[in-house]
């Protein structure tokens, strides 16, 4: 067996989330235990109790998801569960990646988390939308024909006719408006209020080398496939630049399910709340094997089968 572990992005969070394994494995408390008294903030209080709209603001989104996939990844080793030849993170789950790949400490990840987050929130307002049933060069050539580039980007590249923009509110419902005339099957704006991955990141982008800088990562001890160059770098400067570049590129996530199959990768493990990454791997190589661990029922059921691959 070649394993990849994956872990999720925003999206994947809901309140209660992982609330069995809570209960059972001490290191989760731990986690957000050490995250809470970093951010002054009590992260379990709002996965457990919310409210929506506490929980869906990018501000507690990001360090919750990196709290909770990292809680998940440390049980999986403790359960003797076994160690991937990739790990690669969907958005904002590219830290957690890094994190499990011993290059970047947890403590600082929190912190760089936070800032992220902040300025993500800092920037102008804006919107996402995806696209279901239209290929992301058609949907690119849209944008560029209604000379939309400075306004709307394509944000994630999610399954084949899968692809989600990002930009100005008004920007994006027009694309989206002029994709489902261009055969398009349905447009979903998502419930966002930050642009994430479009050009309108770019000043967020720019002011977070300031603090990008300020920690160490170290090489990852098991390769890490970055989002926007769909390769895994192993010197410090070039992982701090792709975390730099992604808050205003494009997740190019099947582009980086080919490459893991390509090599050699035959079976897949998402480690975190829910299974949106497991779902999309299979539309993108249905030959790969893909597995979740959200809860303690999904934990049983991937140990059993990666123990007898």
């Amino acid at each position: 067996m070649s394993l990849g572990i994956l872990f999720p992005g925003q999206g994947s969070q809901s309140i209660g989330m992982i609330s069995d394994l809570y209960s059972d494995f001490k290191v989760v408390s731990e986690i957000f235990s050490e995250a809470s008294d970093i951010l002054s903030e009590d992260l379990w209080k709002v996965v457990k109790k919310g409210p929506d709209e506490k929980i869906n603001d990018t501000r507690y989104t990001q360090p919750i998801m990196l709290c909770a996939c990292y809680s998940i990844w440390k049980i999986w080793k403790d359960e003797g569960g076994d160690t991937p030849i990739f790990f690669a993170g969907h958005s904002f789950g590219e830290y957690t990646s890094l994190v499990a790949a011993d290059s970047l400490k947890f403590k600082d990840a929190i912190k760089l988390v936070r800032e992220r987050a902040r300025l993500m929130c800092d920037t102008q307002p804006g919107t996402m939308s995806a696209i279901i049933g239209l290929e992301n060069r058609n949907i690119e050539d849209i944008i560029k024909k209604n000379n939309l580039l400075d306004e709307v980007s394509i944000a994630n590249i999610n399954a084949p006719g899968q692809t989600v923009i990002s930009g100005s509110e008004k920007g994006v419902k027009s694309i989206s408006s002029k994709c489902l005339k261009s055969g398009a099957k349905k447009s979903i704006e998502l419930p966002v209020s930050v642009p994430a991955h479009s050009i309108l990141m770019k000043d967020a982008s720019t002011k977070y080398i300031e603090y990008v800088n300020k920690v160490k990562l170290l090489e990852p001890k098991v390769p890490v496939i970055n989002n926007v160059d769909v390769k895994y770098e192993t010197e410090e400067n070039k992982i701090k630049n792709a975390l730099i570049r992604q808050i205003s590129s494009p997740v190019r996530w099947v582009e980086i399910i080919e490459y893991m199959s390509q090599q050699g990768v035959n079976v897949l493990l998402e480690l975190g709340p829910g299974k949106i990454l497991t779902s999309l791997n299979k539309r993108i190589d249905s030959t790969i094997d893909s597995l979740y661990v959200s809860d303690i029922k999904s934990l049983e059921n991937a140990l059993e089968i990666t123990n007898n691959i």
